[in-house]
C-alpha cells in the first residue's frame, strides 16, 4: 500500500532541491549586467546627493536615464532600478544630518560601486552618466566634482 504521507514529502524534497538548482544558476552576463544596473543607479543616487540636497533637475535627469538605458530596459528591471533610485536617496537623506552616518552611507555605497574595476567596459559608460547628473541642474558643485573623483577612483582600476 501507498504512504501518501512519504510521497509527499519526497515530493517537496524534490521541488525544493530543484528550487535550490534554479535559483544558484545565474548566466554570469545577467549577473554581470544586474552589477552594472546596480552601479548605476548607485552612482546616480550618489551624484545627486553629494551636495546633500536632493534637487529636482537631479532627480528628473536620473529617473530619465534609467527609463533610457537599454541595458535596464532589456532586463525589465526599469521599475526596480527606480525603487533603488529612490530608496538610496532617501537613506542618504536621512543621513545628512549626521557627518558620521553620511561618511558610513557613502563609503558603503563606493565600496559597492567597486566590484566593476572587474568590468572594464563599464566604467566609461557610469563616467559620462554622472558628469551629465553633476551638470544637469546648470551648477557644478565642488561637491560634485569631489563625489565624482569618488566615484571614479571605486570604479577604476
Amino acid at each position: 500500500m501507498l504512504d501518501w504521507n512519504k510521497i509527499k514529502n519526497r515530493t517537496s524534497e524534490l521541488f525544493g532541491e530543484a528550487g535550490r538548482k534554479l535559483r544558484q544558476y545565474t548566466p554570469e552576463s545577467f549577473s554581470k549586467e544586474k552589477k552594472f544596473v546596480n552601479a548605476l543607479v548607485l552612482s546616480m543616487a550618489l551624484m545627486t546627493m553629494a551636495d546633500k540636497k536632493a534637487e529636482t533637475e537631479e532627480i528628473i535627469a536620473s529617473i530619465d536615464l534609467i527609463n533610457d538605458i537599454d541595458e535596464i530596459n532589456d532586463l525589465n528591471l526599469t521599475t526596480e532600478a527606480i525603487e533603488l533610485y529612490e530608496f538610496h536617496i532617501e537613506e542618504m537623506s536621512k543621513a545628512i544630518e549626521s557627518k558620521t552616518k553620511w561618511i558610513l552611507m557613502e563609503a558603503k555605497l563606493l565600496s559597492e560601486l567597486g566590484k566593476m574595476k572587474d568590468y572594464p567596459e563599464y566604467p566609461p559608460m557610469i563616467e559620462a552618466l554622472i558628469a551629465h547628473i553633476a551638470q544637469s541642474d546648470g551648477n557644478l558643485d565642488p561637491l560634485e566634482v569631489e563625489m565624482q573623483n569618488k566615484i571614479l577612483n571605486a570604479i577604476k582600476s
